[in-house]
């Protein structure tokens, strides 16, 4: 049997630096940046965290991991709002199981945030998704956003090349092409590293000063209504406190249902996907509707 990091690491086939010096295809700007999901960073700009009633869709043998996750910072894809097949599928596992948990929301959206992981287990965002998030709302405010990523990923070219390769050369190239190609022009990994602590830093103070839209982005699906037309909305999670795992038994072997109740956890059986589904619906609607 897998352990949950090797599970993890399945779907984390990027280092921390691959992420964070990939500009992807979207161009030669910010769109393609990956913004990393960090708890203790949005806990400094949003300290009103929104705690909230969640689950996650996975299986039997991931079950005993996701339980050691319980009051810590790794976070981790959930939802409100899920129809019953991929509840019987699963996502990025097997399904057949449900968890239901409190957790921090940390980002919340109507659909698929398409998040990467990396091989820390920290959850990692295309800045394309903002913008397209924006797109719906405050377009011209999130343009400011843009605009300060590009000036900070100028300065960190200038500020960790223009030493070996000169300023000339520097400043005469397109920042997001030397950005690109950080980690063959710094081959020394501490170095490396002081760029990719600039890097979250200042996507902190970026994200910081203009909490107002990107709170609103971040969060305003969590302080709605929390259904989606989609198959499944995504929110990422953490400091989980797991409070029932569902069983769909027409999905699962009895040896899987022995080794999830074998789990020191609150367990309940369903015999069919659909109503699991409405369960869970209606214990988000009625959170909702109490204001919580």
């Amino acid at each position: 049997m897998k352990s949950f990091v090797q599970h993890l690491n399945e779907f984390a086939i990027k280092s921390t630096s691959d992420l964070v010096f990939e500009v992807g295809s979207q161009g030669m700007g910010s769109s393609a940046l990956k913004i990393p999901i960090s708890g203790p960073m949005f806990k400094r700009i949003w300290p009103d965290t929104i705690r909230a009633t969640v689950f996650h869709t996975t299986s039997v043998e991931y079950l005993a991991g996701l339980k050691r996750l319980e009051g810590g910072k790794k976070s981790i894809s959930a939802f409100f709002s899920m129809m019953a097949t991929q509840m019987e599928g699963g996502i990025a596992t097997g399904g057949g199981v449900v968890v239901e948990m409190e957790a921090d929301v940390l980002v919340s959206a109507r659909d698929d945030i398409m998040s990467q992981v990396d091989k820390k287990g920290r959850r990692w965002v295309e800045m394309s998704w903002f913008e397209n998030q924006a797109s719906r709302g405050s377009a011209g405010t999130f343009q400011a956003v843009e605009r300060e990523l590009n000036t900070l990923i100028r300065g960190l070219v200038i500020k960790h090349l223009a030493p070996i390769m000169g300023q000339t050369e520097v400043r005469a190239a397109h920042e997001f092409y030397l950005w690109a190609d950080m980690k063959r022009h710094l081959k020394d990994s501490k170095k490396l590293s002081l760029v990719i602590k600039d890097y979250f830093d200042g996507v902190e103070r970026v994200i910081k000063k203009n909490k107002d839209v990107m709170g609103d982005i971040f969060y305003s699906y969590a302080r709605s209504k929390r259904q989606t037309d989609n198959a499944w909305d995504e929110q990422i999670v953490n400091n989980i406190d797991i409070k029932t795992v569902h069983l769909l038994t027409n999905e699962l072997d009895d040896e899987d249902t022995e080794d999830a109740k074998s789990i020191t956890l609150p367990v309940r059986n369903w015999d069919y996907s659909s109503e699991l589904e409405i369960y869970t619906r209606g214990v988000v609607a009625k959170e909702r509707e109490s204001g919580k």
